[in-house]
């Protein structure tokens, strides 16, 4: 006999739990976008640098002034960089490292218990291997 004023509740949590794994897991996709994004203008910057591309030219300048706010804080670590010519910028590889490690720290911590498992009722589950005789 199924009496569906006693199941409401469980119901309404499961609900409630599927929109906060979904909501984790939206998160964590855009946290791996935006890390990714940001990871390769950083590795763009120290490439750039280390074949001492012209500041003057209109895509690097706009990848310095991009960079630029975000390396800034970090030049202390290596203060006889050069302005121009070819140089390895310790502090964007010292940043780059921080991003990566920072941004695997949070999308571990948001995708704990955040997986989108499979419908139940589908065959994502059941094996394709079959059992042939």
């Amino acid at each position: 006999m199924f009496i569906p004023a006693l199941c409401a509740p469980r119901m309404a949590s499961d609900k409630i739990m599927t929109l906060v794994t979904a909501r984790k897991f939206r998160a964590a996709t855009w946290l791996v976008w935006l890390t990714g994004a940001l990871e390769g203008l950083l590795l763009a910057r120290l490439v750039a640098r280390a074949l001492a591309a012209r500041p003057d030219n209109p895509a690097f300048a706009l990848l310095y002034g991009i960079t630029d706010p975000l390396v800034t804080p970090l030049l202390a670590l290596q203060p006889d960089l050069p302005p121009f010519g070819a140089a390895l910028e310790w502090p964007t590889l010292v940043l780059a490292l921080v991003v990566l490690v920072g941004g695997f720290t949070l999308w571990y911590w948001l995708s704990r218990g955040a997986t989108l498992s499979p419908d139940p009722t589908s065959n994502a589950s059941v094996s394709s291997q079959g059992r042939g005789g």
